[in-house]
């Protein structure tokens, strides 16, 4: 019998497709998790979870993780993947590549709710637009009196201008709300200038991705961020892409 809130895999019955899936397996039972979304179908389960621990380790790492479990039915074999992600609408869109529908994993009470219509339209726009960017680096502040997460993005196509995005999350714990903003920058060096103030705590208000954006055509008003594949581990500085 699990405890309330952790996840629960229902494989009792089933073996892994490869010993890979088996140790990924076993390494998710033995964490601390908090189940905040989820949704299950005979053959899949999708969970976002809250890693418990995450606030105790490295500083700055992700504490939410996006996990899928597909089962197949006939050969009663099990493959399972996980990744951690900095944002709630980031671990959905990562599930919905993966089949999940895309209003299954609202959050359950335990996540904060959105503080205005800005922050429900940027998460909107992450939810869906998941194969758009690549994730660069993303930072969970904690110890702030504003607790924050900051993620950088790289757009993953050429022709897209602003080619990097920043957003921001801020919490506000006496109304148990969030905000969430978005930031341009035409240059890798701009946007890790302003990474670098935030993490000073002198970050400047984010620039517009309409103003960052050069003549061309209008994609830097296009929906938004999350990545749909894996992520880089979260970073006190950003990484610099290849090639640059």
């Amino acid at each position: 019998m699990p405890y309330p809130d952790l996840p629960e895999f229902d494989l009792d019955e089933f073996e892994p497709v490869d010993a890979s899936h088996e140790r990924h397996y076993h390494r998710l039972l033995i964490q601390d998790f908090k189940v905040l979304g989820e949704h299950h179908t005979p053959t899949d389960t999708y969970f976002i979870v809250h890693d418990e621990g995450a606030t105790w380790g490295v500083p700055g790492t992700a504490q939410l993780r996006a996990i899928h479990v597909s089962r197949d039915l006939d050969a009663g074999t099990y493959e399972v993947d996980s990744s951690p992600l900095p944002l709630y609408p980031m671990a959905e869109s990562y599930l919905i590549a993966r089949g999940c529908p895309a209003e299954a994993l609202a959050a359950s009470g335990d996540v904060h709710t959105p503080a205005d219509d800005i922050t429900r339209a940027l998460e909107a726009r992450v939810r869906g637009d998941g194969d758009h960017f690549a994730l660069l680096a993303g930072y969970t502040d904690d110890l702030r009196d504003t607790p924050q997460t900051v993620v950088m993005l790289r757009s993953l196509d050429p022709k897209a201008v602003p080619e990097f995005r920043i957003l921001l999350e801020e919490f506000d714990q006496d109304t148990y709300t969030h905000t969430l903003r978005e930031g341009g920058f035409a240059t890798y060096e701009a946007a890790t200038a302003w990474w670098g103030a935030w993490a000073d705590g002198e970050a400047p208000a984010l620039p517009s991705p309409a103003l960052a954006a050069s003549p061309g055509p209008a994609l830097a008003a296009s929906p938004g961020p999350a990545p749909a594949g894996p992520v880089s581990p979260a970073l006190a500085t950003a990484r610099r892409p290849q090639g640059r």
